[in-house]
């Protein structure tokens, strides 16, 4: 998603226009995206083709590579935008390293070698990272959302209470209590819809769970929605409902903690005004509050459940529209970035 606008935003960018972009092909070679077209390069030849004031990382694919491309470019500056998680989790593809720790040490060192400023997504992210070494310079920037397809929609037509969820099906985002609190509500006779989109490897299971405790009449499963599609049902439900955790992942090696570190679809819900209801965990204290919605424990159905059982009875008031989160924004952050170090 960042990617796609990022692409848009820079790409006749008249301070700071987008050169190439540099990707992996479908067998994991290294490939150039330039004027509509790719194909295959060779990673030491990119300086006969660019001259770059700045390289942009979004995403830590490169993290093996990094000392490569810093020799490479020795007078750009490096900027790198996380959201957290793939550095705490710390993959790596060509170096074996059986521990999850020394996974870490690698890419912290890695990171502070090589990147001149992390742009991160909130201030717990920032926490997370400074408590695994990286001293690289941070600035923050909250936000991403497509704010011109988020205004409030007039309803055509009556229809049940709604509770919509936009998330992968994966543990963190925690859909199977999500449908204990649904079960719940239901046998409690309240009368209202839940509608999913998404997909992942969890998604089957979350089906079956439906399937199973005769929720099929409630819950539909929208599937993989494009980003437009996932903002006009985010402008058109009462509430929006994730209970995601802070969820302990097993890799080899060791463990690490998955977490929201911002929350795109729910930074779309506070830019409609819809009403969130969000698990407590990672960074979301510091966008859902301000009446934008409430968090719970992602962990009590009995209290989820009266919770969602005051929303229905009682509608929240729709709150007002804002773009304080607009892709536009982002870049404009961007640009005063890149003005500062560039």
């Amino acid at each position: 998603m960042h990617a796609r606008y990022f692409i848009s935003h820079f790409s006749s960018h008249a301070g700071f226009p987008l050169l190439g972009i540099v990707t992996k092909g479908e067998r994991g070679e290294d490939c150039l995206l330039k004027d509509g077209k790719k194909k295959s390069i060779e990673i030491g030849h990119l300086p006969k083709m660019f001259s770059p004031v700045c390289i942009f990382f979004n995403s830590g694919r490169w993290i093996e590579e990094l000392e490569v491309l810093r020799k490479l470019f020795p007078k750009a500056v490096f900027i790198y935008r996380t959201g957290g998680n793939e550095i705490i989790k710390a993959p790596l593809v060509k170096e074996f390293i059986p521990s999850h720790l020394s996974r870490q040490s690698y890419w912290r060192d890695a990171l502070n070698r090589a990147i001149d400023l992390l742009i991160t997504n909130s201030s717990y992210t920032e926490k997370r990272l400074q408590e695994m070494g990286i001293t690289s310079p941070f600035a923050r920037c909250i936000g991403g959302v497509n704010s011109a397809v988020l205004k409030p929609m007039e309803a055509v037509e009556e229809r049940p209470f709604t509770f919509f969820c936009a998330a992968r099906f994966v543990p963190y985002k925690n859909h199977a209590l999500l449908l204990l609190a649904i079960k719940e509500l239901v046998s409690r006779g309240l009368h209202f819809r839940v509608r999913l989109a998404g997909d992942g490897p969890l998604l089957v299971q979350i089906k079956q769970q439906v399937a199973l405790t005769n929720l099929s009449s409630v819950v539909k499963f929208l599937g993989p929605l494009n980003n437009e599609e996932v903002c006009r049902e985010v402008s058109r439900a009462d509430v929006y409902l994730q209970l995601s955790k802070d969820h302990k992942t097993e890799v080899p090696g060791g463990s690490y903690v998955h977490s929201e570190g911002m929350g795109r679809s729910i930074l779309e819900a506070i830019t409609s005004g819809t009403f969130v209801v969000a698990g407590r965990g990672g960074a979301l204290s510091e966008i859902v509050q301000n009446n934008r919605g409430v968090l719970l424990e992602a962990n009590a159905v009995e209290e989820i459940a009266d919770s969602l059982e005051s929303l229905i009875k009682d509608p929240p008031i729709r709150g007002s529209f804002t773009d304080e989160y607009d892709w536009d924004k982002v870049f404009a952050r961007y640009e005063e970035l890149l003005d500062g170090c560039c």
